[in-house]
C-alpha cells in the first residue's frame, strides 16, 4: 500500500517510465488492475525471494510492507539495527527522508553492505538496472556505503531433480559498475519525485513506448479503458508503434477519426478500415480448397494450456520449460458425426504429463487429422511427450505429424473477416463467425493463454472454494478453444 509522501522503489520506477501511472501509483494505488499475471509473478517472485535466503545463511527477516509511515519507521529501524550489528537482512526497507526502497537480502561486509535484489527472471533488464540504481542512491541518501549491489535470477541451465537445489537454481549477477552509471540520473529523478509526490495533479494520458498493455499496465485501462473495446486505433492491427504513437497525440482514435485520415495509413492497413465498414469477407477459394483437402476424418481439435516457471515445479524441468498441464480434444469419427470431447487437467502439484500423454495416445483415433489453430505449442508439446514417454512414443509422433495449422487460413488471409480489423487471434475469428459463442470467451474468470497460466500456478494460495471455481473455467476456456475451431471450420467450408 502507498503511504502519502514516500516514494518507494515501485514509484521510482513508474515515475521513470510514466508519470500518469507514477501519479495513480502514489495517490490511489487501490485503483490498480491487477491482473492475474501480475498477481502470480509478484506470488512466484515473493517464493524466489525465500529460496533465495539458503544462499545468504544466518539473517533475520524484518520485513518491507507497512500501512502507514509509523509501521514503516519501524521497519526501517528494525533493519538500520541488523545492518549496524553485522547481521544479514532478509526483506528489508531502508528509510531515508521521504524515500523508502525494499531489498531481498543485505549483507554487511568490511567496506560497506552488499545488496541482493530477486527477479522473476533469467537476466537482467534495464528495469532492472534502474530499480537497484534506486536502491543504491537511497541508501547513499542513508550514509551506507555500498559494496557490491546484485541482481538474483534463475539459471536457464539449471535442471531439478527430485527436490529443488537453490545453489544451482539461482545465480547471482554483480551489477555494481553497471548501477553506478544511473547515478546522476538517479538523483535528478528523486530530486524531481520529492515535490511530484506532494501535488495531486493528473498528467494527461499519453500513449508511449513506456504503456506496459502487452506486460498488464495496471492503470492501462484508467488512460484509455474507453477505446478498447470497440473499434478504434486501439483495436485496428496492423499499425506499428511509431504510427499509433501519433496518431493518438493528434488526436486520431475513433474509427471516424481513422476513416478522416487513411491517407495517414499504410495502405494496407486503410484498406482493413474499408472491409470493416464493408463487412466483407475475402476469400482465396484456390488455397482455401488446397487446405480444405489436406483434411480427412477421423478428425480431432486439440488445444494444450502450459506453463512456463522461474521455479521449476517438477523433475527434469528447467526454469521456463513449457509444460503442459492442461489439453482439450474433440474427435469427431466421420463426417456428418457430433463431436465427442476429452479433456484433462493436472492436479495441483502433480506433474501431468504422462497422464496426458497416455490419455492422448488412446483418445486420439489411429491415423487422424489434427487441428490446431496455430500448431507451433501442439506440435512442441506432443514432441516432448513422445521423447518422454517411450511407450506411446510412436503414436504420438505420428499425431504430431498429422497436425494441421487452421489458423494459417487467417495467417495468409486466405480467408479474412473484414469484422476483424486485422487480427489473426482465435478468439477474434471466432467472433466474426459467432459472435454469441465468443462470448463465452468474455463471461469467464479465464480470458486467455496467460491467465490459464497464472491461474494454474496459483493455485497452491488459493481457497478450496477459488480453487475449484477456477478449475471449472479452465476447463471450460480451453474445451471453448478446440469447439471454436469446429465452428470456425464449418464456416469456412461454405466459402469454397
Amino acid at each position: 500500500m502507498a503511504i502519502k509522501g514516500i516514494v518507494t522503489k515501485r514509484l521510482y520506477v513508474k515515475y521513470t517510465r510514466c508519470r500518469r501511472a507514477a501519479r495513480y501509483e502514489a495517490s490511489s494505488p487501490d485503483s490498480a488492475k491487477l491482473s492475474l499475471t501480475i498477481r502470480q509473478r509478484r506470488e512466484e517472485t515473493r517464493q524466489l525471494s525465500r529460496l533465495a535466503r539458503s544462499l545468504f545463511t544466518g539473517g533475520e527477516e524484518v520485513g518491507s510492507r507497512a500501512d502507514d509511515y509509523v509501521a514503516l519507521t519501524e521497519l526501517a529501524k528494525k533493519t538500520d539495527s541488523l545492518l549496524s550489528e553485522g547481521r544479514t537482512v532478509y526483506d528489508g526497507v531502508l528509510l531515508a527522508k521521504n524515500f523508502s526502497c525494499a531489498f531481498d537480502v543485505a549483507v554487511p561486509a568490511e567496506d560497506g553492505v552488499n545488496f541482493y535484489v530477486v527477479k522473476c527472471a533469467t537476466a537482467p533488464s534495464e528495469n532492472y538496472i534502474r530499480e537497484l540504481a534506486y536502491l543504491a542512491h537511497v541508501a547513499k541518501l542513508k550514509g551506507i556505503k555500498v559494496s557490491k549491489i546484485s541482481l538474483v535470477v534463475t539459471d536457464q541451465n539449471y535442471t531439478r531433480g527430485k527436490v529443488v537445489k537453490e545453489s544451482a537454481l539461482l545465480r547471482k549477477i554483480d551489477l555494481t559498475r553497471r548501477v553506478a552509471r544511473y547515478a546522476d540520473k538517479v538523483a535528478k529523478n528523486c530530486e524531481e519525485l520529492a515535490a511530484f509526490v506532494q501535488k495531486s495533479d493528473f498528467p494527461d494520458a499519453e500513449l508511449c513506448a513506456n504503456c506496459e498493455r502487452q506486460f498488464g499496465c495496471e492503470y492501462f485501462a484508467d488512460c484509455f479503458g474507453k477505446w478498447l473495446d470497440k473499434p478504434s486505433l486501439f483495436t485496428l492491427h496492423g499499425v506499428d508503434s511509431a504510427t499509433r504513437y501519433r496518431l493518438y497525440a493528434d488526436g486520431i482514435v475513433s474509427m471516424d477519426d481513422l476513416r478522416a485520415n487513411a491517407h495517414l495509413l499504410k495502405p494496407k492497413v486503410a484498406n482493413l478500415i474499408k472491409l470493416y465498414d464493408e463487412k466483407a469477407v475475402s476469400v482465396n477459394k484456390k488455397e482455401l480448397q488446397k487446405f480444405l483437402s489436406g483434411l480427412w476424418y477421423p478428425l480431432c481439435f486439440l488445444d494444450f494450456e502450459s506453463l512456463q516457471s522461474c521455479i521449476p515445479r517438477y523433475r527434469g524441468v528447467r526454469p521456463l520449460e513449457t509444460v503442459a498441464f492442461q489439453y482439450s480434444l474433440h474427435v469427431i469419427e466421420k463426417e456428418g458425426d457430433a463431436p465427442v470431447h476429452y479433456g484433462y487437467i493436472a492436479p495441483d502439484g502433480e506433474d501431468g504429463r504422462e497422464e496426458i500423454a497416455k490419455r492422448l495416445a488412446e483418445q486420439i483415433p489411429a491415423n487422424s487429422c489434427i487441428l490446431a489453430f496455430g500448431k507451433f505449442l501442439e506440435c512442441k508439446v506432443l514432441g516432448q511427450l513422445a521423447q518422454m514417454f517411450p511407450d506411446v512414443r510412436a503414436k504420438l509422433l505420428t499425431a504430431r505429424n498429422n497436425v494441421r495449422d487452421i489458423g494459417a487460413v487467417f495467417a495468409s488471409d486466405t480467408v479474412y473477416y473484414g469484422d476483424s480489423l486485422g487480427s489473426r487471434s482465435l478468439k477474434t475469428i471466432y467472433r466474426c463467425v459467432d459472435p454469441d459463442g465468443a462470448h463465452g470467451y468474455e463471461v469467464g474468470a479465464v480470458h486467455n493463454g496467460a491467465d490459464a497460466m497464472a491461474t494454474y500456478l496459483m493455485f497452491p494460495v488459493m481457497s478450496e472454494k477459488e480453487r475449484e471455481e477456477r478449475r471449472a473455467a479452465l476447463w471450460e476456456y480451453c474445451k471453448l478453444d478446440t469447439l471454436s475451431m469446429i465452428t470456425i471450420l464449418e464456416d469456412i467450408k461454405k466459402r469454397v
